[in-house]
């Protein structure tokens, strides 16, 4: 899990979850010393647990329908937002299409199918 690591949770609503990212995060020490960045698997890991949140259970990455890094996200960024535009969850499956913004600046663009792990 990233939560605590990586990000803290700010705040969650029925289609999106803000979230605070923690500069002093290994992950930054490691990708890029100087200039950190957030990897995209990162991004990728903090969609899929806020979207788990949302839904109530731990969700597993099943398929990458798209997904488009716009710009990119430092650490230094301040409550950045993981919107839902589509958030639904039928016979095991849950479909996430949203995007990662913060104060109107997109970084990420994705569309999601995940398992719930039993």
């Amino acid at each position: 899990m990233l939560e605590h690591e990586l990000y803290t949770i700010i705040e969650i609503t029925d289609n999106a979850v803000r979230v605070q990212l923690n500069p002093e995060s290994a992950v930054f020490r490691g990708h890029f010393p100087g200039n950190p960045i957030t990897p995209g698997v990162c991004q990728v890991g903090i969609i899929g647990e806020v979207a788990g949140k949302i839904c109530g259970g731990n969700l597993v990455l099943r398929e990458v329908k798209t997904l488009k890094y716009i710009d990119i996200l430092r650490p230094s960024v301040e409550d950045v937002e993981v919107k839902f535009d589509k958030l639904e969850e039928a016979g095991g499956e849950v479909v996430a299409k949203g995007t990662v913004v913060s104060d109107g600046r997109v970084f990420t663009k994705f569309s999601f199918i995940f398992s719930k792990e039993a």
